[in-house]
Order: structure tokens, then C-alpha cells, then sequence
């Protein structure tokens, strides 16, 4: 065998507005650079898609959205971090100004 595998966890994948990254997070960063320091403190790296990714969806009050996105994956390693990492992204939802955030945890979709 010439490879071995080594398991990193279940993928957690979550949407940012892009557009809202360069905005400061309060201690003289950017959320963007939060962001980073956040995933590779806590789960020791990450992958971002900074393509042309965007999404409409509907409003409680049935108006429809826009928003463009960048997508981050994570893995927990042992199914740990995800309560840290929820919490982390409620804190950056309240700072961006957004009600909520998409979030995939291993193939299951929550607001």
C-alpha cells in the first residue's frame, strides 16, 4: 500500500457574506481575519471557496433575498468543537449583521 489515510472528522460547511468580511470585528481585525484565527486555533486549519457563490431564499415575511457567500469547511475531529464553533458563528452573525447563517454539519442543513 502506497497511502494511508488518516480521518479528520465530519465536515462542517458554512456560508459568510462576503461582502461583510473586510468589516472590523472589534479588536482591530477584520472578521475575515477572526474567522481565520478562530478555525485555525480551534480545529487547525480549513478550506475557503472565494468563487462566485450566491443564493436567494425567502424571508419570514416573504420577501426574497440575495446575498453573496464564501464558503468555509472545517472537520471535527471526534465530533468535538461544534458547539464552540456554533457559538463562534452566532457571534459573527450578530457582528455582520445577519439573523442567521447557513450551516451543513455532515450533510445536514440548520439556520
Amino acid at each position: 500500500m502506497d497511502y494511508h489515510e488518516k480521518p479528520l472528522g465530519k465536515n462542517v460547511r458554512f456560508l459568510l457574506p462576503s461582502l461583510k468580511l473586510k468589516r472590523p470585528s472589534g479588536d482591530g481585525e477584520t472578521v475575515e481575519q477572526s474567522v481565520h484565527l478562530f478555525l485555525i486555533e480551534h480545529f487547525g486549519g480549513y478550506t475557503a471557496t472565494s468563487a462566485n457563490l450566491f443564493g436567494f431564499w425567502k424571508e419570514e415575511d416573504g420577501e426574497h433575498t440575495y446575498g453573496e457567500h464564501r464558503e468555509f469547511v472545517v472537520a471535527l475531529p471526534n465530533d468535538e468543537g461544534l458547539p464552540e464553533l456554533k457559538d463562534f458563528l452566532g457571534r459573527t452573525a450578530r457582528m455582520l449583521g445577519e439573523n442567521c447563517l447557513y450551516v451543513e454539519v455532515a450533510g445536514v442543513a440548520v439556520l
